[in-house]
């Protein structure tokens, strides 16, 4: 087990040194497992989430967080495991499990995250019970920091998307991986991870650089002319796209292509 405590992590996130919120990682058998501490009420609420949606950009087996030593102050506050269950289960297989602790046991019975999010007793249960990941296939390219890169990810796309038999994502696929990439080398300056994930008809398209800087996506789905290029052109493309910084360093922007017959992606508000 490899553990290390983060302290006054939400220093990092705009936040005062003496936030009333914190929290400690560790890694136990691929999941990673947070343990927030201090209170979660309005004003942390947004640090949490985008603590948890870190963790889950790292791409564990599965996120795990440990209610214990956290004190909420409003039942609705809950919601935000329901909110970053969600965005998770936009483009990635991360399991989400929420441990509530003696604390918390009667709200996750009767929260509003017991409809959505996975709830054990205890983290050893959590691991216990992860199983296998649902059925996906997954493949990655690592590419160095050159305009070059865009070159050698189309064909990887295009070979993917038919050895996956799923050739009618191929043309949108490609344009979308080259888009994040050139970004990637263009902004970033950095090497860059191309990960290509189908699961459930829908294809995620991902690029992960070391660059922490924030990404500007445009909203997904509106009916506009299409753009030449870009993130917008990306998010045109896309039905559902957005971005994470990664607990690791640097980030990760996603993008998912379905085929005209498959059923919409659940996009709940905000990054």
């Amino acid at each position: 087990m490899r553990s290390g405590l983060y302290q006054s992590k939400a220093a990092s996130y705009g936040m005062q040194a003496d936030s009333p919120l914190d929290w400690d990682l560790s890694e136990w058998q691929g999941a990673t497992i947070i343990r927030p501490s201090g209170v979660l009420d309005v004003g942390t609420y947004g640090v949490l989430r985008d603590a948890l949606l870190k963790c889950a950009a790292d791409q564990p087996r599965a996120v795990i967080v440990d209610l214990e030593a956290l004190a909420i102050t409003k039942d609705h506050l809950t919601s935000v495991f329901v909110a970053v269950w969600l965005r998770i289960s936009q483009w990635s297989t991360v399991a989400l499990v929420v441990v509530p602790g003696s604390a918390h046991a009667a709200l996750a019975r009767h929260g509003p995250m017991r409809r959505f999010v996975t709830v054990r007793p205890t983290v050893l249960d959590a691991l216990a019970g992860l199983g296998d990941p649902p059925p996906r296939r997954r493949t990655e390219l690592w590419l160095p920091s050159s305009p070059r890169s865009v070159g050698a990810a189309a064909p990887f796309v295009t070979d993917t998307c038919g050895n996956w038999d799923i050739d009618s994502l191929g043309e949108p696929a490609v344009t979308v991986a080259g888009e994040l990439v050139a970004n990637a080398a263009e902004h970033a300056h950095s090497p860059a991870r191309l990960r290509l994930e189908l699961r459930l008809g829908r294809l995620t398209v991902a690029v992960a650089d070391d660059d922490v800087r924030p990404v500007s996506l445009p909203p997904v789905g509106k009916r506009t002319p299409e753009p030449r290029s870009g993130l917008p052109l990306v998010a045109h493309l896309a039905h559902a796209a957005g971005w994470s910084p990664k607990q690791s360093g640097g980030k990760i922007v996603w993008a998912v292509l379905r085929p005209p017959h498959a059923q919409p992606v659940p996009v709940p508000d905000g990054d």
